[in-house]
């Protein structure tokens, strides 16, 4: 059993207060060449069971369910999709142990909630962008800022269906991490490298990033 009984009456509580409607987890995973994969499977069915109404998983394995692999954009195991009536495109690549465990608790919370936890003024500023964007936030369990900016960029994807977050674990993605060249976290890099910034920022100064990214982008696509 990875969650003892303390873990699981706190979930309890928190599951029975805040989750509004289902939220679909689908868990990607295989058995060989995967170390996490196991892990994460036994993680998931053990939070499942908390609140088995309202939260739902499906495990799939890339090798076998190709075309749900395919539909999903899965390249890497564990990964995680987040969805409640739809898929708002969010994506947890590695195993949310440690810290990173609230990352996918809030995540679950947020999604069954069906709207993000941010202000008018950034929803409004998010729904203006109609190019796709990926906002892949990098984070290792033992980092206390990661949930953070984790959460953040979940709560934008949820605004905006041009915008998909990946929330990758460094240490299980060493080569992502040496790509976009990780030597902080968390450490954020939209459009794999469009704009990229370390540290948890607040609200408003990520958004910045996010419109700063979306204006160049329109640039390169002669939109300006």
């Amino acid at each position: 059993m990875l969650l003892n009984l303390e873990v699981r009456t706190q979930l309890k509580d928190i599951f029975s207060k805040e989750l509004k409607e289902q939220v679909n987890l689908k868990l990607f995973s295989q058995a060989i060449g995967c170390e996490t994969c196991q892990v994460a499977e036994e993680l998931l069915k053990e939070l499942a069971d908390v609140e088995p109404e309202k939260i739902k998983l499906e495990v799939y394995s890339p090798l076998i369910d190709r075309e749900v692999s395919q539909k999903y954009g899965i390249d890497r195991v564990p990964t995680i999709v987040i969805e409640g009536d739809k898929d708002y495109g969010i994506r947890y690549i590695g195993l949310p142990a440690g810290l990173e465990f609230t990352t996918l608790v809030q995540g679950i919370v947020q999604v069954s909630k069906r709207e993000p936890k941010l202000s008018e003024k950034t929803v409004e500023m998010l729904k203006g962008i109609d190019l796709p964007m990926e906002i892949m936030v990098f984070v290792t369990t033992s980092c206390g800022y990661c949930p953070s900016a984790a959460i953040t960029a979940m709560n934008f994807a949820m605004t905006n269906d041009n915008i998909t977050a990946l929330i990758v674990d460094a240490s299980e993605n060493m080569d992502l991490a040496e790509r976009f060249q990780v030597v902080g976290v968390p450490k954020i890099v939209i459009n794999r490298g469009l704009a990229e910034f370390v540290g948890a920022q607040p609200e408003n100064n990520f958004l910045g990033y996010v419109i700063s990214a979306y204006e160049k982008l329109r640039r390169e696509n002669g939109q300006a």
